[in-house]
């Protein structure tokens, strides 16, 4: 904000018409703005909501700031139809923002990176949204996939055959299931609005398998050990990043060992650069990232059920379908996680006590670490979490008094 007072002050004193600011001044203004405040910012007068529908209409660029912590990005019951609500946990301050047509709340949200979100849709086709500006892109549609067919029902429904291992036989899912089973995992190589720059890397069912697309691509291109025999098998991959110094994407498996897959020569080189390491129970869920300081590290999460005097909400098309399948009165807690730094050269993972002053971001997106020195707010060594556990959050999703997991764990004490 101070960057955004400095451009403004610049242009005259503050005891001037700030409505007659030219356009051009407001918008290097709202590149400098939090996301919260930019969209606050179309509320002050006409001339600026002017420049803030510009913002949307032209997708202009907005470079997200060193100094903006992350925000949480839902629909709510009260919302409109077309918009969502963005909180920033740490102030509790929170706006509405548009979004466009079909409402966020016909899709299944699997990841989120640079700002955007990665959506499924009815048809449980993949789409990427800025849900600031409003810009969006489809990706291939799911039937691309190596193992998915589209058919329909006796009722003529959509409907996928999805093909798994060797068996003949497929597996049938309406588009609702595979909207919500099919996708795991999502990291991208840079902001879509980069256009076909942009990679996308999916880890999907049935078993962890990993498939990627450039932006605009029709098809998914399945990376599989028949092409790159260092992989061994095709399964078991759990979470990614990308390394913007490097231009790799580097890619966890849950035996732990660890990938790097290089896009930037004419064809895609897989290296495996950690070995396996089967100490300990596996984990509910596993993430990889860069630490600020340099150091790969692997986050393990375990999960566990407990009851609740909350049941879940079915909705009518589960009533009386898969209704017995689904225990409503159960919830899913996080109850541990460790963290490991990965000691490539002595192809070992040391265990960590401490963040060394810094705080994790584990969920749907991207995670992330800041250094606390940096942002007040958050609270050194401390994990902070959100539901990403893409079966329970998908069969609970449709009861909003079910309790989320949002809080923070501090890696000393292990109390959430």
């Amino acid at each position: 904000m101070a960057g955004a007072l400095a451009i403004a002050a610049a242009a005259g004193s503050y005891d001037r018409d700030w409505a007659g600011l030219p356009e051009e001044i407001l918008l290097m203004f709202m590149q400098e703005l939090e996301i919260p405040d930019l969209v606050r910012s179309g509320a002050v007068c006409a001339s600026w909501h002017a420049a803030y529908l510009d913002v949307r209409r032209h997708r202009f660029p907005l470079p997200i700031p060193r100094n903006q912590l992350p925000c949480l990005l839902y629909a709510c019951r009260d919302s409109a139809a077309d918009g969502a609500v963005v909180c920033c946990p740490f102030t509790g301050d929170s706006v509405r923002v548009p979004l466009p047509q079909p409402p966020l709340t016909r899709h299944s949200t699997i990841g989120s990176a640079h700002g955007w979100l990665v959506t499924a849709d009815e048809a449980s086709n993949l789409h990427v949204l800025n849900p600031i500006t409003g810009a969006h892109a489809a990706l291939p549609p799911i039937t691309t996939l190596h193992h998915v067919e589209s058919c329909t029902d006796a009722e003529g429904r959509l409907m996928y055959n999805v093909f798994e291992g060797g068996d003949p036989e497929p597996i049938p899912f309406d588009a609702r299931e595979a909207r919500d089973c099919m996708y795991h995992r999502v990291t991208l190589s840079c902001s879509p609005a980069a256009g076909s720059a942009c990679i996308v890397l999916l880890v999907h069912m049935p078993d962890g398998e990993l498939s990627y697309a450039r932006l605009g691509d029709e098809r998914w291109t399945l990376i599989s050990p028949d092409d790159h025999q260092l992989m061994g098998i095709s399964w078991g991959f759990m979470d990614s990043f990308y390394n913007e110094d490097d231009g790799l994407f580097y890619v966890l498996r849950s035996h732990r060992s660890v990938f790097t897959l290089n896009f930037n020569g004419p064809f895609l080189v897989v290296k495996k650069i950690m070995r396996r390491d089967r100490k300990g129970n596996d984990p509910s869920s596993m993430y990889i990232l860069q630490a600020p300081w340099g150091d790969i590290l692997q986050i393990w999460r375990w999960r566990s059920y407990v009851d609740s005097s909350t049941p879940v909400e079915l909705p009518g098309d589960l009533l009386g379908h898969n209704e017995d399948d689904i225990d409503r009165y159960i919830e899913l807690r996080t109850t541990e996680i460790e963290i490991y730094k990965v000691d490539l050269e002595n192809q070992t993972l040391v265990k960590m006590t401490s963040l060394a002053g810094h705080a994790l971001f584990l969920g749907y997106n991207s995670t992330m670490c800041f250094a606390t020195k940096d942002f007040p707010t958050l609270k050194p060594n401390c994990v902070y979490i959100t539901d990403d556990s893409y079966e329970y959050v998908n069969i609970g999703k449709h009861n909003w008094a079910t309790n989320r997991s949002l809080g923070y764990r501090k890696q000393e004490s292990a109390d959430f």
